[in-house]
């Protein structure tokens, strides 16, 4: 069976696009090996999930999350170290999440001559630049210029991020969105709803917008929280953690139609997206990489169908407007939040708009879509190796 070695900068708790892709390939009997990075050695330190996909986590190179410049230090161990666990292998391809692992997967791919794989989750220099400064962020990039030219091939989260690599002469592409299974959504009842709006203290009549995703920089949180101030009879649910957790709470102080509920576990994700009447989800437009941030948090509600409130910037925007799944934000400040949560108090224009997004989700917005571009990208690989 062709072996699959893929290398990952988290500790893959699980990473939801990571254990998609892993499960994808091993159901089509590839042999696939994670090897991860556990910063702070807070998980075992190997693991098989179900699939078969085997988990190696590195806990020999200590850091934390968030450490800005001093982040260089540490990550050259940590491609030794997976350099190290990845050669006795033998892989036939090693699959790179994000830039940070792109430098191992080319040390590997020089000394077996494995196939490399790059998977683009996001721009990565445009994220490091909410931590870095200036003269790093421009390094990154030539560095990922630099290593870009020595892989075979790039699946990208972002179709913005794919058309700008395209416009650079890089290929092949393949756009493989952060997108879900839609059968945890097509099982969901309306007893369960009815029960879990219960133990938070609502009805099935009472109106819920909610936030399921990261508190980073690049999130406009605290303008979603000031407009709930002149919105009583709405509640908002937020489920998050990061570095915006203490600012958010600051925000909430004793409102009582704000609930922060703390982290969400995956698998429960699309219970609280279809218990939600709105999802929302802004980025900062000034932030360099927002307009490559392919969110997880608005294909769930279009597969819950469920309408959103989002800023007309980059992906976001570009799904938004084709699919016809929620309103734009021209600017995000709470007045137009609090409009926009206003005009969509009217049921029918919920629906008309939940159901575009959820007919969007059927069609392509689902993994059974993204997973059939993943198998043929690997299967053109193999025949390439093969000549």
């Amino acid at each position: 069976m062709p072996i699959v070695v893929m290398l990952l900068s988290n500790a893959f708790r699980p990473d939801p696009r990571v254990l998609k892709e892993a499960n994808s390939l091993a159901a089509a009997g590839y042999t696939v090996t994670i090897i991860c990075w556990d910063r702070l050695s807070e998980l075992p330190s190997e693991d098989t999930l179900e699939s078969g996909v085997r988990l190696l986590r590195i806990q020999n190179v200590r850091t934390v999350y968030g450490a800005g410049a001093r982040q260089i230090l540490k990550t050259p161990r940590f491609w030794s170290a997976a350099v190290r666990k990845a050669l006795p292998l033998e892989p036939d391809v090693v699959h790179c999440h994000d830039l940070d692992t792109l430098y191992a997967g080319w040390q590997v791919k020089r000394k077996l001559g494995c196939k490399l794989l790059f998977d683009a989750h996001e721009d990565y220099p445009a994220l490091m630049s909410l931590y870095l400064p200036g003269i790093f962020v421009y390094l990154l990039r030539l560095f990922e210029r630099y290593l870009l030219k020595r892989v075979d091939a790039t699946v990208a989260a972002s179709s913005v991020f794919m058309d700008k690599l395209n416009s650079a002469g890089f290929s092949p592409l393949v756009h493989i969105p952060n997108v879900p299974y839609l059968e945890p959504f097509r099982g969901i009842r309306l007893e369960e709803i009815a029960n879990v709006r219960q133990g938070l203290g609502l009805g099935l009549e009472d109106y819920v917008v909610c936030y399921i995703g990261g508190f980073t920089r690049n999130r406009l949180l605290l303008p979603l929280i000031e407009a709930m101030r002149s919105l009583p009879e709405v509640t908002l649910l937020l489920f998050g953690d990061g570095h915006q957790r203490q600012a958010v709470e600051d925000s909430i102080g004793e409102m009582a139609n704000v609930k922060y509920l703390g982290w969400l576990p995956a698998g429960q994700v699309p219970l609280y997206s279809c218990l939600s009447d709105v999802i929302y989800y802004c980025l900062k437009p000034d932030y360099p990489g927002a307009a490559y941030n392919a969110s997880n948090t608005l294909s769930n509600a279009m597969a819950a169908g469920k309408p959103v409130i989002a800023n007309d910037i980059g992906d976001l925007g570009r799904m938004v407007r084709s699919t016809g799944c929620g309103l734009l934000l021209e600017e995000v400040t709470p007045q137009a939040i609090r409009e926009a949560i206003l005009k969509l108090a009217d049921p029918a224009l919920r629906n008309r708009l939940g159901i575009a997004g959820w007919q969007a989700a059927q069609s392509e917005y689902n993994w059974s879509v993204s997973e059939a571009r993943l198998l043929d990208l690997y299967q053109s690989l193999r025949t390439k190796k093969k000549k």
